[in-house]
């Protein structure tokens, strides 16, 4: 009754029925409806073209509107996230024709890898092209049985970091869901057969939290036992310090890890290098943090990165200390990777020791990064 309500003005309701289980009822009428009950279905049909970026639930959902059985869903994404499928082609045990009708449509991986160079340090960088020609960065990092997918959320960045040369041309626009989790595949597909991928970190290219829904929605894809099924405890994401994206995350469910990009203890020198924090401020960050501890009960990460002459002085390290004793926490200090573009450098070796020590004097966890490459 309400749909007919919604479509009563259309006259071709009068003019055109159709019987639908015996019911008269129009196109437009029977358009209607669907629309306003299946918008699952519609999304699928006319907006989404990559499957990696598809839920179970939406991938069923497609398996119906192409009147196939929706067992067929664990099917594809099984060749996808179990056997590294990346056609469907590939596909053995769907029929020919479903095969051919999904293809229509639809594409199982909607970026490419143009190159795969390694670093110095044994690292791998994955340059992908998408379909609109961006290109972002992957990273596969090895370090002991530990293997690790580091993605990116965003084409460029929006924070324009004083140091990071993500932030130089600024944000292009935000990845798809899809395109996120693609990353992921294109590491995985690439390990060596008696390789695992163990840990899937968030520091790649962007502001994760800024990319919300469909990074939530990534996370769930890489969690879940039909996806790449990845514990949470394993992923985590580094942000800048979007306070209201970290109290939102802790209600998602997730015991995700959080690392949280402070660089300073105090407003005046964290403005100087992450404009953003102008709207943010230190201690709404730390306040959020809080909260993202006493939810999920994961302790937070604090990455500091020390730059020369900016945040990196023995009274830096005991003002960071007072800031953090409170909170149940690790401190992942990083000397500066210097960027061209920025007339900033590391400091000594000296100073990155005292600054560590200081922080250990005052009982935090100081953990000092290994560079991995450019």
């Amino acid at each position: 009754a309400q749909i007919r309500r919604v479509f009563a003005s259309d006259q071709a309701i009068v003019k055109k029925n159709r019987t639908v289980c015996g019911i008269g009822i129009s196109k437009n009428l029977l358009f209607g409806v669907v629309r306003l009950c299946c918008p699952v279905i519609l999304m699928i049909k006319i907006q989404i073209v990559s499957i990696v970026g598809l839920s179970l639930a939406e991938l069923e959902a497609l398996c119906i509107v192409m009147r196939e059985p929706i067992y067929r869903a664990k099917q594809i994404l099984s060749w996808v996230y179990d056997k590294g499928a990346t056609s469907f082609d590939q596909m053995s045990n769907l029929s020919k024709d479903f095969r051919c009708k999904l293809s229509e449509k639809h594409r199982v991986f909607q970026t490419n890898v143009d190159t795969i160079t390694q670093t110095a340090r044994g690292t791998e960088k994955f340059l992908i092209h998408l379909t609109d020609d961006n290109v972002i960065e992957s990273v596969l990092l090895r370090e002991g049985k530990r293997v690790t997918a580091c993605v990116s959320t965003q084409v460029g960045c929006a924070m324009a970091c004083r140091f990071c040369a993500s932030g130089l041309l600024g944000l292009e626009r935000n990845l798809t869901t899809g395109e996120i989790v693609e990353q992921v595949l294109h590491i995985k597909n690439h390990l060596l057969p008696d390789e695992h991928l163990t840990n899937i970190v968030f520091m790649g290219i962007g502001e994760p939290l800024a990319n919300y829904d469909n990074v939530v929605k990534a996370l769930r894809i890489m969690n879940a036992e039909w996806g790449l099924g990845i514990g949470a405890r394993h992923i985590t994401i580094s942000t800048v310090g979007t306070a209201d994206g970290i109290r939102r995350l802790a209600q998602e469910g997730f015991q995700v890890n959080l690392a949280i990009s402070l660089h300073a203890s105090d407003d005046m020198v964290r403005s100087q290098i992450i404009p953003s924090n102008k709207k943010t401020g230190v201690k709404n960050i730390i306040a959020a943090a809080r909260e993202y501890f006493e939810i999920t009960r994961r302790d937070i990460s604090f990455e500091y990165i020390l730059i020369d002459g900016v945040n990196a002085s023995k009274q830096d390290a005991e003002s960071l200390a007072r800031l953090l004793s409170p909170i149940q926490c690790n401190v992942n200090v990083l000397p500066l990777n210097p960027v061209k573009e920025f007339n900033r450098k590391p400091p000594s070796l000296e100073t990155i020791e005292l600054f560590c020590k200081t922080l250990e004097k005052h009982g935090l966890v100081v953990t000092v990064r290994k560079k991995k490459g450019d």
